[in-house]
């Protein structure tokens, strides 16, 4: 889910970098009055205006190390593929251009299955021991249905991508601390409130009423 993989440094100025991927997927530029990265793909631009960035972290991932920005809208970017040589340099960039400091964030790479699932606005976390295993956009959930004590993630088909992620399923254990409120149904309304489900308009074909299934079958 994250938009480019990139390495640098190709130019380094007293009010800009730029960023070119390995891959030529993109080009990333940070400048005193915006970051912008431009897929070369797709045309693709985002920009993220100086003053609206107020979360900057540096982060070990599969690709290097990645930065993830998150602004005053509540918006989150993330790009993937840094040097670890690349942290003092971009770091002192954005202390002196965007007053942010550019903290650094473990991720949990233990590949435990078994965590605490963390909803922040628009994104889903997944933490054990208080450290993210991995997060998800919700803006990409396309459906989200729910079972006895498990909640499914259906997402939008990623068309810049050979392959995609296309379903993430979550058990949610009973509650014993609130018997008020249903988990499952407190975890999807939650995944709900920011999803981007895609809803089937137009008249049904035909309408099934008091009809029997069991499911699974037998």
């Amino acid at each position: 889910m994250n938009r480019v993989a990139v390495v640098i440094l190709v130019l380094s100025i007293s009010t800009q970098l730029f960023v070119v991927s390995p891959q030529n997927d993109g080009r990333l530029r940070f400048s005193k009055q915006n970051v912008v990265y431009k897929s070369n793909k797709t045309g693709k631009v985002d920009s993220i205006p100086a003053g609206e960035l107020n979360l900057a972290q540096w982060r070990r991932v599969c690709l290097g190390h990645g930065i993830k920005l998150g602004t005053s809208t509540g918006h989150i970017y993330k790009y993937d593929g840094f040097r670890d040589t690349d942290f003092e340099k971009i770091s002192e960039f954005f202390k002196v251009n965007y007053k942010v400091e550019l903290s650094e964030k473990d991720m949990s790479v233990k590949g435990w299955n078994w965590g605490t699932a963390k909803f922040s606005g628009p994104l889903l976390s997944f933490d054990v021991n208080d450290n993210t295993a991995f997060e998800i956009p919700l803006s990409n959930v396309s459906q989200c249905a729910t079972g006895k004590n498990e909640v499914t993630l259906e997402f939008h088909q990623n068309d810049d991508t050979e392959v995609s992620l296309m379903e993430v399923r979550f058990y949610v254990p009973p509650s014993q601390t609130d018997e008020r409120q249903d988990p499952v149904e407190a975890f999807a309304q939650n995944v709900l409130s920011k999803a981007d489900v895609i809803q089937a308009t137009g008249d049904a074909v035909c309408i099934f009423k008091e009809l029997q299934c069991l499911t699974p079958r037998g």
